[in-house]
């Protein structure tokens, strides 16, 4: 009888305990595990290893979430997504970084996120509090879920320099390399002392990379060429960002073919990239060096070249010749000019011819047949019958029988 009492009151004792216990973690919640100690919470903005005061539009901002607790993590933890006007919010890392460490005796098991965020344009930025979602283990063995909340944070950007018009159109890094590789067709490969020569192809490919930004942010790189001496044939960007040991590095690479149309020296052009450095707060240059180029031409893109000209040529001479030839049979039929006779006398030293063009030049203009008084009249600074003592005498230069030919008026 004895027995069968301690028996009942053993029963009676576990069963009353087992329903304390599990009132106990009935109550037991995530924000009670935070109030008594057990979990920790810890959210901020960082922006560099400088801690830079001045953010930049395009520049990261990494948003952290520290969680920890004196246990271990028994489940996932998701974080619920950020949705702000003109903020691109990409996670760093897919996983999170686990550690422990050890505070006043005990040990703490963490985890941390990190989110890069990437303001678009000037203005005040208000990141809300977030849902983390969480299920740790407690002392009983027991896993506790919950959600908890980080705090709101708050930043400021801007564009840092007046020289970023378009923003697009810049690098905004705390480093950053531009490089660029030449390859020209395989014909030329295979015969080194090879020219150039017309329908050949050389592909340009450059290369942008810039550590702690985003592909997507990253500018175009290769300009067009507008010139009718290459066809082009642009490659689809490739975008590209990696994550190794907690460094993280944006890639933009493109590629160029320019089939050569045309003989000559062709030059293609070199790039240039504003970069803004927001370690040292300055405005840098991407630069890479075009290349000049000797292309032989074919003999048909010699023509294509160079039809224009020679059809204005060819066109020039055949006006020319039709001229000539109108010209030609015009004389064949009628008198050459008294001014084309002159001269040809002047020529032939035929002094009496000369005169005598002269005079017939006298009385078609003037109606007059004194060559003297005419010449006197227009010519009050020369003495009196100078004029006519030259010609008579057979005296006159021909420079100076042209002079007295072009003051018969």
């Amino acid at each position: 009888m004895m027995r069968q009492l301690l028996l009942f009151l053993l029963f009676i004792s576990t069963f009353a305990s087992t329903g304390v216990f599990a009132k106990e973690q009935a109550l037991m919640t995530m924000q009670t595990l935070v109030d008594t100690g057990q979990v920790k919470l810890r959210s901020g903005l960082m922006i560099d290893k400088n801690k830079v005061a001045n953010i930049s539009i395009d520049q990261a901002v990494i948003f952290y979430i520290d969680i920890a607790t004196q246990r271990w993590f028994s489940g996932a933890t998701s974080i619920e997504s950020i949705s702000v006007s003109n903020l691109i919010a990409q996670p760093q890392r897919l996983q999170a970084i686990n550690y422990s460490e050890t505070l006043d005796g005990k040990s703490w098991s963490h985890q941390r996120w990190e989110i890069s965020l990437f303001p678009q344009l000037s203005g005040n930025y208000l990141i809300p509090a977030l849902h983390v979602k969480m299920r740790v283990s407690i002392a009983t063995g027991k896993d506790v879920e919950g959600i908890l909340l980080t705090q709101p944070q708050r930043f400021s950007a801007h564009r840092p320099t007046a020289q970023m018009t378009n923003p697009d159109e810049w690098v905004v890094a705390s480093a950053a390399t531009l490089s660029q590789t030449w390859e020209i067709s395989s014909a030329v490969k295979e015969s080194p002392n090879r020219q150039l020569r017309v329908g050949d192809a050389i592909t340009r490919r450059v290369l942008l990379k810039a550590p702690n930004s985003l592909a997507m942010l990253l500018p175009a790189l290769i300009p067009p060429v507008k010139n009718n001496a290459v066809k082009r044939y642009a490659s689809p960007f490739k975008l590209k960002d990696t994550n190794t040991r907690g460094q993280h590095l944006a890639q933009r690479e493109e590629s160029e073919t320019y089939i050569l149309q045309q003989g000559g020296e062709l030059t293609l052009p070199s790039i240039s990239i504003p970069f803004w450095d927001t370690r040292t707060q300055t405005v840098q240059k991407l630069t890479l060096l075009g290349k000049k180029i000797q292309v032989k031409h074919t003999l048909s893109s010699w023509f294509k070249a160079y039809w224009l000209v020679l059809f204005t040529i060819f066109s020039l001479l055949a006006l020319l010749y039709l001229i000539f030839n109108t010209i030609k049979k015009h004389y064949q039929s009628h008198a050459y000019p008294d001014w084309l006779l002159f001269l040809k006398s002047i020529n032939n030293k035929d002094w009496p011819l000369t005169r005598l063009y002269l005079y017939r030049r006298l009385f078609n203009k003037t109606k007059k047949l004194q060559l003297k008084k005419h010449l006197d009249s227009v010519s009050s600074n020369e003495k009196p019958n100078e004029h006519s003592e030259k010609i008579q005498t057979s005296t006159c230069s021909p420079r100076h029988l042209l002079r007295i030919w072009l003051k018969i008026k």
